[in-house]
């Protein structure tokens, strides 16, 4: 009772990646969005789950999509190549590839505008990947950054946005949903476009 209506955005959670792909797949995350907003190392859960053609016709039926890379040019790349025991250049390269396959999806767009590409340069956290974020019905999957363990491998928080918590007492107010959005937006503000 103590805690339970204060993270009543809290919908799931599951030990890592595969077990939550097997109750949420991408095509049930990211179908129909009207807006997705994504932060993270190199975007797997998106990048390689969603095909572009999928992320094309997404783009096409009017979602707005925003995509924080971790820059792989930048000293934390190399920090978190470490941590993970990898080899030099490794993990940059694999952002890298991420990075240009999503360039390739928004050169297939009318509205290239609308499918913003951008690099942050300071330490990751978290990945997220906030669904209609900006509407009642939002949904977000958020991951921490564990020393020595691969996104596949870390505990995933499954957050409703305001107007969909529900807690035992009625509609709550979740604390989570609203604090990944807002580090998004800061993280936003500070990064870099991908031309």
């Amino acid at each position: 009772e103590l805690v339970g209506d204060r993270f009543c955005d809290v919908v799931g959670v599951h030990s890592d990646r595969v077990r939550l792909q097997r109750q949420l797949p991408a095509e049930d995350l990211f179908g129909g969005a009207r807006r997705l907003d994504a932060i993270g190392i190199g975007l797997n859960l998106l990048v390689q789950n969603y095909s572009g053609r999928r992320l094309v016709r997404l783009a096409e039926a009017g979602c707005r999509v925003r995509l924080l890379f971790l820059n792989p040019a930048s000293s934390a790349v190399k920090r978190r190549e470490r941590e993970l025991g990898l080899k030099k250049g490794e993990l940059a390269r694999s952002v890298e590839t991420n990075i240009l396959h999503m360039r390739r999806v928004r050169s297939r767009l009318r509205d290239q505008a609308a499918f913003e590409i951008h690099v942050f340069d300071e330490t990751p956290r978290f990945t997220a990947y906030l669904v209609d974020a900006d509407g009642a019905d939002g949904l977000a999957v958020v991951q921490s950054y564990l020393r020595g363990a691969r996104g596949m491998e870390t505990p995933v928080l499954v957050l409703r946005g305001p107007g969909r918590t529900v807690s035992a007492r009625g509609v709550g107010e979740g604390v989570l949903f609203p604090t990944y959005r807002e580090e998004f937006d800061a993280f936003w503000a500070d990064s870099r476009p991908v031309s």
